[in-house]
């Protein structure tokens, strides 16, 4: 593989699309490895398409493999309203994006209110944490309620990091730790 042109990637960062491929420049080019790659590549959700094709490069003996990609949009923003005779009208604001700062990373951000009770939410996962296959998460939370038909109120804070890590090649194992504190 004489070369890896990527194309077409106005948002996302071309090391996200690179570390699809497990061949890089200078390897022996194996077809099977670059339709994996262009599985990887279109399983990522980024792109509304994304085509992989092989050309002869400067010499008969090398290869440029092209990549060309069509961005498509990786957010999305809900809004909600609910009501209930306990906590009466309430409102739900989500923040989505699998593919923030084209970093392929991931943020979620949640807001639910109502009269007596408030739930907030972040989270955010990083695939390729300190440039290897493992998956970084954090997830942030914190409810409380003061419903009037209840004799307490209370608040729950949740921080909860988590890594994940490849044990074959279409399986991974997740270490997570919770840490509460309830009032």
């Amino acid at each position: 593989v004489e070369r890896i042109d990527i194309e077409g990637n106005t948002t996302t960062l071309d090391r996200v699309i690179r570390r699809q491929f497990k061949s890089a420049e200078g390897d022996p080019f194996n077809p099977r490895e670059i339709r994996g790659s262009a599985e990887r590549i279109r399983a990522l959700g980024f792109f509304a398409n994304a085509n992989i094709d092989a050309r002869e490069g400067s010499s008969p003996d090398r290869v440029i493999v092209d990549v060309d990609v069509e961005e498509q949009p990786t957010g999305s923003l809900g809004f909600g309203g609910s009501f209930s005779a306990n906590d009466g009208f309430g409102v739900a604001i989500t923040l989505k994006e699998s593919n923030f700062l084209g970093r392929g990373q991931g943020v979620d951000i949640t807001f639910n209110t109502a009269k007596e009770s408030r739930r907030y939410g972040f989270n955010f996962i990083e695939p390729n944490f300190l440039g290897r296959d493992v998956r970084f998460g954090l997830n942030l939370n914190y409810a409380e309620s003061d419903s009037a038909f209840s004799n307490f109120d209370s608040s729950t804070a949740t921080f909860q990091p988590s890594l994940g890590f490849p044990v074959r090649e279409n399986s991974r194992v997740q270490l997570r730790y919770t840490a509460e504190q309830v009032e």
